[in-house]
């Protein structure tokens, strides 16, 4: 009986801690290659990537994350790559983020509080 309650207890505890280490997952949708939370000039933020089987699943999902991102908060500023529209940089009333898609991977920075396009935009680029 005292085996089994000391098993439990480090199963419990490993669960906890390795809880603990990853941030909660943003995008649902693909593989996850990375999660992290970085900082880099003064500003936390939270870097993820997912990979898709092939590109037509990634060009759709990048939209459907797009909206997941932005869905109920106010749109203060945005700014779209015109080459191919599937990078957007997005200023909330609540955070800033950053979308990439790089053929069948989808990069994501994200900031943790608002911050100008123009700025986050240098600090999130080196990160991608």
């Amino acid at each position: 009986m005292l085996i089994l309650t000391l098993v439990l207890v480090g199963v419990v505890a490993i669960i906890a801690y390795k809880s603990q280490k990853k941030p909660q997952r943003i995008m649902r949708e693909g593989k996850l290659l990375k999660s992290e939370t970085v900082f880099i000039d003064g500003e936390q933020l939270y870097v993820e990537k997912v990979a898709f089987k092939d590109w037509h699943v990634c060009i759709h999902s990048f939209y459907l994350i797009s909206d997941k991102l932005a869905e109920g908060h106010t749109v203060v500023e945005q700014r779209w790559d015109y080459n191919d529209f599937c990078n957007i940089t997005v200023r909330l009333e609540d955070y800033t983020y950053l979308l990439i898609r790089q053929v069948d991977v989808i990069a994501l920075v994200r900031s943790f509080r608002p911050i100008p396009i123009d700025e986050f935009d240098n600090i999130a680029q080196p990160l991608i």
